[in-house]
């Protein structure tokens, strides 16, 4: 976008991002009750996932063809601004096509998996999202934009045919998705839980690069930051499977909330001694516990689905409204940044507060009244 949109490509990133975000917001809930309504009808969720990673599939080729035709030097400004466009429409595509993808492959989970495999299952598909999170971002990195494109492409489209081993619902299962399990209560418990959860990874996320560039004055923050999320990540891929396989055998809110004691105290660590010596420890514990909050609260989630023939709506409903925190998040985060006596005193009110969001994240999350796990 830097070398197709260069006189306003700001303006226009925000313009785009602002578009993806809309879509991550009200996709989920739509596309999870279209794939119910059709799964009462006989459908197959597989078809539906396979349909939603071609469009996908067919927008970021899309992109790579006009970032390829857009590369050449001299390029004509009016065709630049074309090309922008149709950029910017491409990822807007990409967006809708894989947040559909992701919602009603989800929902594929409680028809293949016994119950009493949801916790390993989730914590397996954590971890192949954190791993494929960082794949992507590598190849965005160490790639120009059309091969880093490609490649995604590429990578769905390998991954596509798998969708054809995931077996049918039997009858019995099918027959269990009109079965009303209980009210909405933990659903709505397990939704407030997540959204403190996500109110403190995004005031982290959100501003942990200025943290080492005008705190720890690191050199190359950019770098820095890399190397750090890159310590969190590992952490959270075993943890994403330890933690899930426990869940099956465990209280599931009991996992969630110890999952979430690492998480406060690499904030607190943040907030009370902000040293460079000890900033891999802080990453390793929170990634530690961010691999069980994420892999094992979803899981929870599913297990409180009132009725699985409603699972991908209300999944959909969920990531929603336990994600609507990133909205204030920012602007929290800048007023406790602002409002220090020095830049070093924000920042501790900022930990501070995501290290206290964390904690009523883990606590909230034991009013679930059915736990899932071996005591469900």
């Amino acid at each position: 976008m830097l070398s197709i949109a260069k006189d306003d490509h700001t303006a226009y990133l925000a313009r785009i991002a602002t578009v993806v975000a809309i879509a991550w917001v009200f996709v989920p809930p739509l596309a999870g009750a279209l794939s119910d309504g059709a799964r009462r009808r006989g459908g197959d969720r597989r078809i539906q996932t396979a349909i939603a990673l071609g469009a996908d599939v067919t927008a970021l080729l899309a992109m790579a063809a006009v970032a390829l035709l857009a590369m050449p030097p001299g390029v004509e400004y009016g065709w630049a601004s074309h090309a922008a466009l149709a950029i910017g429409i491409a990822v807007v595509c990409a967006a809708i096509a894989i947040a559909t993808a992701s919602t009603i492959y989800q929902a594929l989970l409680p028809e293949v998996v016994p119950r009493g495999a949801w916790g390993a299952s989730a914590g397996a598909r954590g971890a192949m999202t954190l791993i494929g999170t960082v794949a992507g971002l590598a190849c965005a990195a160490l790639l120009p934009p059309p091969a880093a494109l490609l490649a995604m492409a590429a990578a769905v489209t390998v991954v596509l045919p798998t969708l054809a081993a995931i077996p049918r619902a039997t009858a019995q299962q099918r027959r269990s998705e009109r079965a009303v399990v209980r009210d909405r209560h933990d659903l709505n418990v397990t939704v407030v839980a997540r959204g403190w959860i996500v109110l403190g990874m995004t005031l982290l996320n959100t501003y942990v690069l200025y943290f080492f560039s005008d705190v720890l004055k690191v050199r190359d923050a950019s770098i820095g930051t890399g190397m750090v999320a890159g310590a969190a990540l590992i952490g959270a891929i075993v943890s994403s499977v330890l933690a899930g396989v426990l869940s099956d055998k465990l209280d599931r809110r009991v996992v969630v909330a110890l999952s979430g004691v690492p998480m406060v105290a690499a904030a607190l660590g943040f907030a009370i001694a902000p040293d460079r010596g000890l900033i891999f420890l802080y990453a390793a514990l929170f990634g530690l516990g961010y691999g069980g909050v994420f892999s094992v609260g979803w899981a929870l989630a599913l297990d409180a689905v009132p009725e699985l023939g409603d699972v991908a709506r209300d999944l959909g409903i969920w990531a929603t409204l336990s994600n609507s925190p990133m909205i204030i998040a920012p602007a929290l985060g800048a007023f406790l940044i602002a409002h220090g006596s020095t830049p070093a005193e924000g920042y501790r009110w900022l930990f501070a507060a995501a290290s206290a969001a964390f904690l009523l994240g883990s606590l909230t999350v034991l009013a679930v009244r059915h736990p899932g796990g071996k005591t469900a």
